[in-house]
């Protein structure tokens, strides 16, 4: 029997619309040495029924409790032995090289993650996510969101972080850096384990040849409260945890201006309550803070220098300077 290389772990809450093509395509894989664990997250739907009746080979770990994507994912790591973890959102579904381009940039032992190229799963698979970029004010992009999936190709190599709804990871890597910070419950908890990685010395690698096509939105709504509060919240916490002393001080003054304008547009989408209880609620995290900013400095393996070559320091281009142009995608603004 080939040896398992890796461990796919997909979380799932009442997602039993889209877990039968996702199971799907993970049966069609090209590489099939990988295993399969699903962390239900106290579903009310008939979820777990379906994969005991459907998929039993499937390794399933049912939450007593509601623990959020983070706390999920984190209770499927903890159960993998493989070289490679793999987080998956339940409401995707893959091509069939998804898992063999995957796992190739591991090959370079600097790679502590891969991005796959993420795909809105509605014609005509508009990119989702290229992997994340992420500014020296506090703002994570989805690299190329909107645009038409053959740019992707051009592309570079490196990212910033990868997206959890398909992320690769060295589980090696994560034994140095940490796990999903499950404080965070959802949102920037991805961001924030690149934060992590990058200070550990591992690279990002965007992996094109990995597709993953994604139902945006579907576990959470858009317009809900709880994702504007938890994305304002978790931003703050990743940024002030996180950016080196130097680029706090050199973009203070631009982070505070990032917020109000990021404010302003909440307040046109008709959701500046949520977004201001989320920072404020950033003052009962003070204590959480200080102990990710002891953390980084236990795990660095590199400088200053080296966190803020991988940061885009343009960031009004990048967060506003377009919208005079059209739209484009970002995890919060």
């Amino acid at each position: 029997m080939a040896e398992i290389i890796a461990t796919v772990v997909i979380p799932n809450y009442n997602g039993a619309g889209h877990l039968p093509h996702l199971m799907e395509s993970l049966a069609a894989q090209s590489e099939t040495r990988f295993q399969i664990t699903v962390v239900d997250d106290a579903s009310s739907d008939d979820s777990v029924a379906y994969l005991r009746r459907q998929w039993p080979e499937v390794r399933l770990i049912c939450n007593r409790k509601n623990l959020g994507f983070a706390g999920s994912c984190n209770a499927g790591i903890r159960e993998a032995s493989t070289a490679v973890v793999v987080l998956l959102n339940n409401d995707t579904h893959v091509d069939s090289h998804w898992m063999a381009e995957g796992v190739k940039p591991f090959d370079d032992a600097q790679v502590g993650s891969v991005a796959s190229l993420v795909l809105l799963a509605e014609p005509p698979h508009l990119i989702d996510t290229a992997g994340d970029v992420y500014s020296v004010v506090g703002g994570a992009v989805k690299r190329g969101h909107g645009q038409p999936r053959e740019r992707a190709a051009g592309l570079d190599r490196d990212c910033f972080s990868a997206s959890g709804a398909s992320a690769f990871y060295r589980r090696s890597a994560l034994s140095e850096a940490g796990l999903l910070d499950e404080r965070f419950e959802s949102y920037y908890e991805d961001v924030d384990l690149g934060f992590r990685l990058a200070w550990a010395g591992y690279r990002c690698c965007f992996a094109p040849g990995s597709i993953c096509y994604h139902h945006l939105s579907s576990s959470y709504h858009p317009a809900g409260w709880r994702y504007h509060f938890n994305s304002a919240r978790n931003a703050e916490v990743v940024w002030w945890s996180h950016l080196p002393a130097m680029l706090r001080l050199r973009y203070g003054i631009g982070h505070l201006f990032f917020c109000l304008l990021q404010g302003g547009n909440k307040l046109r989408q008709g959701c500046l309550a949520a977004y201001i209880a989320g920072k404020w609620s950033v003052w009962r995290r003070l204590g959480h803070i200080r102990q990710k900013r002891r953390h980084d400095r236990l795990i660095a393996k590199v400088g200053s220098a080296e966190i803020s070559s991988r940061l885009v320091h343009r960031w009004w281009r990048l967060h506003w300077a377009h919208r005079v142009r059209r739209p484009r995608g970002r995890r919060e603004g």
